[in-house]
């Protein structure tokens, strides 16, 4: 019988014990519902945003969305936005993106 090695933590069974598995991004929904608008759904939330990034028209749709913060940040320039609110929080100067908060289980409202 050959010795076994203890599992570090945090490394699931079936996985490589060298690295920990990546964290995968589970929680975060995004579509693109009409030319003008993309949907978001991330922590528990559902938004409507914008299509486009006020700043250069970058696709918001393939933006990188923070679901602990509800933020989204445009892959162009960077320009990241509060999902709450639509307010710029950083990148260049542009000012907010049109952002909608919506019912948990409602339909949309287009």
């Amino acid at each position: 019988m050959t010795a076994v090695e203890p599992r570090p933590a945090g490394v699931p069974a079936g996985e490589p014990a060298g690295e920990p598995a990546p964290r995968k991004r589970t929680g975060v929904v995004m579509r693109q519902l009409t030319a003008d608008l993309v949907l978001v759904e991330a922590g528990g939330q559902r938004f409507l945003t914008e299509a486009e990034c006020p700043h250069r028209k970058g696709r918001m749709l393939f933006g990188i969305v923070n679901e602990r913060r509800l933020r989204i940040t445009c892959p162009l320039h960077h320009s990241t936005f509060d999902l709450n609110t639509g307010e710029q929080v950083s990148g260049p100067e542009c000012g907010s993106l049109r952002v909608t908060r919506l019912p948990a289980d409602g339909p949309y409202p287009l």
